[in-house]
């Protein structure tokens, strides 16, 4: 068969030589052509197409689902053929999960080995040949893009940004970035405390659960009305503003003991006079608290990662992250495509430091967070890239007392 076998197919049968080699019907131009039963099946879920390995069945739905759908994703670790683990997927409509298709196929379960009509159809297989981008980007030079640009940005991307989110915000936040977070900030009980770009507002809800007095700013409108929304249905009493970081001047000077801002400041314009001003409307004495996105790998600038296949789910398939032009300070358009995008900056590490030292900050702690175990366990395909590379970084500074 020679360049038109299957990849996989081809694999395979350097651990079982009994195993026969399909002919490669798509992704022919790639180093992964593949067959049919290798190819990508739609999810009955979201109706997307993802790569076979994360998609399982539902015998009694009848359906096909992929690893975005599914509640959870532990790795099965015993080991078939070449791969020492497959997904397990938590089925979306009932109390039970499925082994994805590769182990299915391997255990003689895949559907179209046990309904050859199936196979004779390609059933849930997708015959679509495009493999789409994850992420939508457009890079353009920061000189040029305005307060208004940024707050119609986050206008623009409320619906598909509040869609991501649960009252413990979005994977990232809950299993990642917040348990450092709340570790460095520690009892808050009493605080008076300042969520700067609170956006859907799920972090004040969870500190003034805690116990903490709590303000929210943020630029968008729309994510405000989110908040808000929120806020009737869980009757924590917080009051939102809108506005931008750079300008807070709806408070006083020394109002809170913490201002915390989790994962915004890459997507301040003004950075600079936002820091000022935080440090501003903190209590001498008083802490900053923020995460961003890390600035050494963030994508599509400075890094992206080198995958193989392009549409593999398996972590181990990522080959390494391609880094380049970390100096670059510009602006970063993104979000899923077909969908509208939102604004940040990338800029290198050294202007938040820079900030916060024209400001009259102390740095007394940095943290680039881990995933947690329980994190690891249930969502390997999120997070087990992690441990390789951090995502992001928490910063804590101090307002000097007697400044």
């Amino acid at each position: 068969m020679g360049s038109a076998a299957c990849r996989y197919c081809t694999v395979i049968q350097e651990h079982d030589h009994r195993y026969k080699v399909r002919r490669a019907r798509h992704a022919l131009d790639s180093s992964y052509p593949r067959c049919d039963l290798h190819w990508r099946f739609v999810c009955a879920v979201c109706g997307k197409p993802r790569h076979f390995h994360a998609v399982s069945f539902c015998g009694r739905k009848r359906a096909f689902y992929c690893i975005a759908c599914a509640g959870d994703h532990p790795a099965d670790p015993r080991s078939f053929w070449a791969w020492t683990y497959s997904y397990r997927l938590k089925c979306p409509w009932r109390a039970e999960s499925h082994e994805a298709l590769d182990r299915l196929e391997h255990d003689h379960r895949h559907p179209w080995q046990l309904r050859p009509d199936w196979a004779r159809a390609k059933r849930g297989m997708s015959r679509v040949e495009e493999i789409p981008d994850r992420w939508a980007f457009r890079v353009e030079p920061m000189a040029g893009i305005t307060d208004e640009d940024v707050r119609k940005g986050w206008d623009d991307v409320a619906k598909w940004w509040v869609s991501r989110y649960t009252a413990k915000g979005d994977i990232n936040r809950e299993w990642v970035i917040d348990p450092a977070l709340f570790e460095i900030l520690g009892n808050v009980r009493g605080q008076k405390i300042l969520d700067a770009g609170c956006g859907t507002g799920y972090l004040a809800r969870l500190l003034a659960g805690a116990g903490a007095s709590i303000d929210g700013v943020d630029v968008s409108t729309k994510q405000l009305e989110a908040a808000e929304a929120d806020q009737t249905q869980s009757k924590l009493h917080i009051r939102y503003h809108r506005g931008d970081l750079a300008d807070l001047g709806m408070f006083r000077d020394a109002t809170f003991d913490i201002v915390v801002s989790n994962i915004v400041l890459q997507d301040v314009r003004r950075l600079s006079d936002a820091v000022k001003e935080i440090f501003r409307v903190l209590r001498p004495g008083g802490r900053f608290v923020f995460s961003i996105t890390h600035p050494a790998f963030e994508a599509p600038v400075p890094g992206r990662w080198i995958l193989e296949p392009a549409d593999t789910e398996r972590v181990e398939d990522r080959q390494h992250l391609a880094v380049d032009r970390y100096f670059d300070r510009v602006a970063v358009y993104w979000g899923p495509p077909g969908e509208l995008l939102a604004v940040g900056f990338h800029r290198p590490l050294r202007d938040y430091f820079e900030a916060l030292h024209d400001a009259g900050f102390l740095v007394s702690r940095y943290e680039e967070p881990l995933p947690t175990e329980e994190a690891l366990r249930r969502f390997p395909r999120y997070f087990r890239d992690m441990v390789r590379l951090p995502n992001f970084l928490i910063v804590e500074a101090v307002r000097p007392k007697g400044s």
